[in-house]
């Protein structure tokens, strides 16, 4: 054989084996079913070894939280418009697609109105809202992201509970129309336990649950922090609600009790035993009568057993 033949016959060999693999490495295997998370399908999508085709758009995705089957033709002819005419269709001859979704519950409708009525100053520090519609919210679906659903228009008018809303849904092309009505709630004070006339509020002994505002609003409820260290002014069982009126200051000078009765004036100070004629929170006025000088003045209760005397003018003759 002489060098040129042998040249032709390698180079014929060569091509053949070019042509024996090269179909081995270029088609994409279709899948039988898939999950999408955007509203386009891409060829990477719906084959293995999309090559460079794997970026290119073949159709749009269903809604989000739904699926769909498309057939073997349809892909056919969406591959076809991209240049991509050969692929194995692994025996299918449909494709499931779903596209991911988030589920719209009446929880995210509560944030959504919380946050609506919050940017407008239409709820106070505090106070919660929740939405009871007229109707069961069927099961409808948003594409995921931060914002999955975002009111579009919001009717409300303060004093009457009635709304409606219109939220504009991420990934779908109809919005969500919604109406009921709105309950506005505060957390209140109720008691863990029963407590006797007398007893001192102590934290354990509160426990934080929601009332109604209007509620609030006519029962008058404190807040948490002004009743600790208060105390109860009647018997009050487990679980009521604790009003304003239920509580008072603690009593640091009882009605009867001897108590000592002082008057400052100066670097001069006077002191006398007094019986007091009424109860005393710290800082209220108290009536004692002077068992020196058996008159009765008025004072200021200032801790335990102690009465400061108001006016020191009059009090000084009074002491005496």
């Amino acid at each position: 054989m002489s060098f040129t033949s042998f040249l032709k016959s390698t180079a014929l060999a060569t091509a053949l084996s070019v042509v024996m693999v090269a179909p081995a490495l270029a088609e994409p295997v279709l899948k039988s079913d898939i999950r999408v998370d955007s509203e386009i399908v891409t060829v990477s999508d719906m084959f293995d070894d999309a090559g460079p085709y794997a970026e290119e758009a073949l159709f749009r995705a269903p809604a989000p939280g739904t699926a769909g089957e498309v057939s073997l033709e349809a892909i056919r002819i969406a591959a076809n418009k991209i240049g991509l005419t050969q692929f194995d269709a692994a025996g299918s001859l449909n494709v499931r697609v779903a596209r991911d979704g988030v589920l719209i519950g009446e929880d995210m409708i509560n944030q959504a109105i919380a946050a609506h009525l919050r940017q407008a100053g239409s709820l106070p520090a505090g106070t919660h809202v929740d939405a009871e519609l007229s109707e069961s919210l069927k099961s409808t679906y948003a594409a995921p992201g931060a914002d999955p659903l975002e009111i579009e228009q919001f009717r409300y008018l303060p004093g009457n509970s009635n709304f409606s809303v219109r939220f504009k849904l991420a990934g779908q092309t109809q919005p969500l129309n919604l109406n009921g009505r709105l309950f506005f709630t505060v957390d209140a004070p109720h008691l863990t336990h029963s407590l006797s006339a007398g007893s001192v509020i102590e934290p354990a002994d509160i426990e934080m649950r929601p009332i109604s505002v209007q509620l609030a609003d006519a029962a008058g409820v404190p807040e948490l922090q002004d009743l600790i260290g208060k105390q109860v002014t009647r018997q009050m069982r487990e679980g009521i609600l604790v009003r304003t009126a239920d509580v008072d200051d603690p009593v640091i000078v009882a009605r009867n009790d001897i108590i000592t009765l002082f008057l400052r004036s100066g670097p001069m100070t006077l002191t006398v035993k007094g019986q007091a004629l009424n109860d005393a929170g710290r800082g209220d006025s108290v009536s004692v009568l002077n068992l020196t000088s058996n008159r009765i003045v008025r004072g200021i209760a200032v801790d335990d057993g102690t009465v400061q005397v108001e006016t020191p003018a009059t009090a000084v003759a009074a002491l005496q």
